[in-house]
C-alpha cells in the first residue's frame, strides 16, 4: 500500500470516528430530560462544532449524573 492511500484511509477513519462520537453524544442529549448551564440546542452546537471536546464538556458539565 502506498503512503497516500494509507494517509487517506487514516483520515477517513478519523472522520468516521468523529461522526460516531458526535452521534453518540447527540443521542444522549436528546434523551436527557434536564441539562445544566445551557439549553439543549446550545449543547448540540457545542458538541458538533468542537469535536471531541464538546462531547467531553457535555459529559462533565451539562449532563446530570
Amino acid at each position: 500500500m502506498n503512503p497516500d492511500a494509507a494517509a487517506l484511509i487514516a483520515a477517513l477513519l478519523t472522520v468516521v470516528a468523529a461522526i460516531v462520537f458526535d452521534i453518540y453524544f447527540l443521542k444522549d442529549l436528546a434523551k436527557a430530560d434536564v441539562v445544566l448551564y445551557f439549553p439543549p440546542n446550545v449543547w448540540s452546537a457545542i458538541i458538533c462544532l468542537s469535536t471531541p471536546l464538546g462531547g467531553m464538556a457535555y459529559l462533565l458539565f451539562g449532563k446530570i449524573r
